[in-house]
């Protein structure tokens, strides 16, 4: 997002774009142009490659190490195993290299196959999975954040007390939340 680049540039963070890490000795980054970046922390956010689970059937497993599934969350080529957020991989309609590896697929993957695993029990019809994108929030420094909703995108300090109170709602237990809320504000 455009101004997530600029409340980091703005915050003194130097974004590097167009441009990928090929090697980290301890001392310096070595990125794909031959720049070298002398360093000696490294935080490395680039991706997501699951780990290969034993026992599944080649045919199974997927780009990044995932493993495919139907649209009842069912690994493919075998049966009574399912899977669901990052690890799994699912195709459907507008989502033809598999959906976001985000925490509301893996919510709403969890609901709907925990439903489906009670009606196949008592003998019902199950329901597909399809996706639905609530939007997404991140916070980028001291009251900052970006939020983009499915018809609303907005950022600054709004949409950090948006990102606030959406994740304090996620907590367990009114008490969880107040510790929470008092730690956000303060730090």
């Amino acid at each position: 997002s455009a101004k997530a680049l600029e409340f980091l540039t703005g915050l003194g963070v130097k974004v590097i774009l167009n441009n990928r890490v090929v090697d980290f000795d301890g001392e310096f980054v070595y990125m794909k142009d031959g720049t070298k970046i002398q360093s000696r922390k490294v935080i490395w956010a680039a991706g997501v490659t699951g780990s290969l689970v034993p026992g599944m059937p080649e045919t199974s497993i997927v780009r990044g190490n995932r493993l495919k599934v139907d649209r009842f969350c069912q690994v493919e080529d075998v049966q009574n195993i399912y899977a669901i957020g990052d690890i799994a991989y699912m195709e459907e309609e507008g989502y033809p290299d598999g959906h976001p590896q985000v925490a509301q697929v893996a919510i709403q993957q969890a609901k709907l196959l925990a439903e489906n695993l009670k009606n196949k029990a008592a003998g019902k019809t199950l329901t597909p999975f399809s996706y639905r994108d609530l939007g997404s929030m991140a916070t980028i420094g001291r009251r900052l954040a970006v939020v983009y909703l499915p018809r609303w995108k907005f950022q600054g300090t709004f949409a950090w007390f948006v990102w606030l109170f959406v994740h304090l709602f996620a907590i367990i237990g009114s008490r969880n939340r107040l510790v929470v809320f008092i730690n956000w504000v303060w730090n």
